[in-house]
């Protein structure tokens, strides 16, 4: 196992700005809030380039800049940026929109490691499970697909359904005349077929 702040590329995924840890879907859960997140009008990203996963070189830096009397910074080799489990925010409306729709996702700040950083969060693995939509949100559901439909509403709305081998069921939808597709979850805007509940 590689050591907090060195691991390797192969071990981390793209988050929008920033990576995070692949193990326990770190990266993907936060892909995934990130979807929600910008259907209500906000992009997640981290405040800068050292505020997500972050290299033991970057912990010894910004602890050396805490000791010349900067802002806080964890001893190198045990912050939770170093095993990509951690993501910083830049203001109050990061911070607002992961406490109203972060705790699905395992993102939320009473799990946090440091109460007095309203910006920092850490990830609470075992809370959520699924396909990483990837940083744009975009991505589509990784699962091999056993059957679909689709039908047309009196609306002219389509409605696409489709049936993984595993039994999981998908869904999305588009209004009549336009491009953009919602789906999974009232109000909630997705790029491509989200988890919408177990079959039957």
């Amino acid at each position: 196992m590689a050591d907090n702040g060195q691991l390797p590329d192969s071990a981390l995924a793209p988050i929008a700005q920033g990576r995070l840890a692949k193990d326990n879907y770190c990266a993907a859960s936060w892909n995934a809030m990130n979807v929600e997140a910008r259907s209500l009008g906000l992009e997640l990203v981290p405040t800068g380039s050292m505020s997500s996963y972050r290299t033991l070189a970057q912990q010894e830096q910004l602890y050396q800049n805490y000791l010349n009397g900067g802002a806080l910074a964890a001893v190198p080799g045990t912050s939770n940026h170093g095993w990509g489990l951690a993501v910083d925010t830049p203001d109050s409306r990061y911070w607002d929109m992961i406490q109203r729709i972060g705790a699905k996702y395992g993102w939320q700040k009473a799990w946090s490691d440091a109460p007095s950083e309203p910006w920092h969060v850490k990830y609470r693995a075992g809370v959520w499970s699924g396909s990483d939509p990837g940083p744009s949100g975009s991505g589509l559901v990784e699962a091999d697909v056993f059957g679909t439909a689709s039908v047309v509403s009196a609306s002219g709305a389509m409605h696409v359904f489709a049936e993984a081998a595993d039994g999981s069921i998908y869904y999305c939808w588009q209004r009549a005349g336009e491009t953009s597709w919602s789906g999974g979850a009232p109000g909630q805007s997705v790029a491509s077929l989200s988890r919408f509940a177990p079959a039957p």
